[in-house]
């Protein structure tokens, strides 16, 4: 008798798990989403201007970046991504903000604007009247804004299509030892959730396999280490036109004298191969100290502090922390992950 009830007790258990699993499924339903704003659609908001990012995200970074710099009053809705905590990118709430389940996602008036280059645009579009133009009216110098906003984009289709004439497509490779080391700060709780509900079951695949095997395995044995080098080299020949194209006239900023959307993208790439470690290492591949100058600039304008430096989250700075450690205390790691300098400049000598 007592065997009966438990029997029918864990059937009932196991009914409402799997009609709690179909809800929720039916809730996070996910969809590619077009660039730009989306007038079709509107949304409960409380401000006139609200982002939704995540502190990590690099392209994240780059919205809330020009919304400072712009100096346009948003409200700010911080959405963890699994490397920084759990899933809440998608979850049901942020799947009716942005269907894809991405960030940033901009609202204007209850109207969503997707896509982070869109919303640059857009961004400057609705700038007070006093705001600096950081979009060029020299149709030239436009062409030019819009090469580098191209050289430093992510596709949401296909992150690391174009490595070889995109900077930002090689960003996702050179972040796996920074990501690898993140993860071992998240509960493996958090991770297996992606397994009932994220689109791409390679990626929660990839995060267990992180959690459980650690730095120095996947960085010996993941089949996303020949990625990473490839990122590496192609990052370098990136590294070494953006610097030419600093040296050109000893251009201030990337376009000459006037601050652009150009140069808040790329001071997100940089920020990102700085706190993977990889700048420090092109430093000591080439002579890029027009890049690093350049850097050096963009760090120190008032919107960074705001748009950066106060949204630095905590486990991605005990990210940072634990990576230096680990290269520092074992250099065999640290060829393992970034390879050894060659003599000449044109090749890089692998680690076997």
């Amino acid at each position: 008798m007592i065997m009966a009830i438990v029997g029918y007790a864990l059937l009932g258990i196991a009914a409402l798990a799997l009609v709690w699993f179909a809800v929720e499924k039916s809730r996070r339903q996910t969809r590619p989403v077009t660039g730009g704003l989306d007038p079709s659609v509107s949304l409960p908001y409380s401000a006139e201007v609200e982002l939704y990012s995540n502190a990590f995200s690099h392209c994240s970074r780059k919205t809330r970046l020009v919304l400072a710099e712009l100096g346009i009053e948003a409200k700010h809705h911080s959405l963890e991504s699994i490397d920084t905590g759990w899933y809440q990118t998608i979850s049901a709430s942020y799947l009716i903000v942005n269907p894809s389940g991405l960030v940033p996602t901009l609202v204007h008036k209850g109207n969503p604007v997707f896509e982070s280059d869109d919303i640059l645009a857009y961004a400057q579009a609705i700038a007070p009247a006093d705001a600096p133009q950081l979009v060029p009216s020299d149709p030239r110098l436009h062409a030019e804004m819009e090469d580098w906003l191209d050289f430093c984009s992510i596709s949401s289709a296909d992150a690391m299509a174009g490595m070889e004439r995109r900077a930002g497509a090689c960003i996702p490779g050179l972040t796996m030892p920074l990501f690898v080391t993140a993860i071992q700060h998240i509960p493996l709780r958090n991770i297996l959730v992606g397994f009932l509900f994220h689109f791409d079951k390679q990626r929660p695949a990839l995060f267990t396999a992180s959690k459980l095997l650690g730095l120095r395995f996947m960085m010996q044995h993941s089949p996303a280490r020949p990625i990473m080098q490839e990122s590496r080299d192609h990052m370098r020949k990136h590294l070494l036109r953006l610097n030419a194209a600093l040296a050109e006239d000893e251009r201030q900023w990337i376009l000459g004298a006037d601050y652009s959307l150009a140069d808040v993208s790329l001071s997100c790439v940089l920020l990102r191969l700085e706190e993977t470690g990889w700048l420090e290492w092109f430093e000591k591949a080439e002579a890029i100290g027009q890049v690093s100058a350049y850097y050096a600039r963009l760090k120190a304008r008032e919107a960074w502090s705001e748009a950066i430096s106060a949204q630095a989250h905590p486990i991605v700075e005990l990210a940072k922390r634990d990576l230096r450690v680990a290269v520092s205390e074992d250099p065999a790691l640290g060829e393992m992950i970034y390879g050894r300098i060659s003599d000449g400049p044109a090749r890089l000598k692998e680690v076997a």
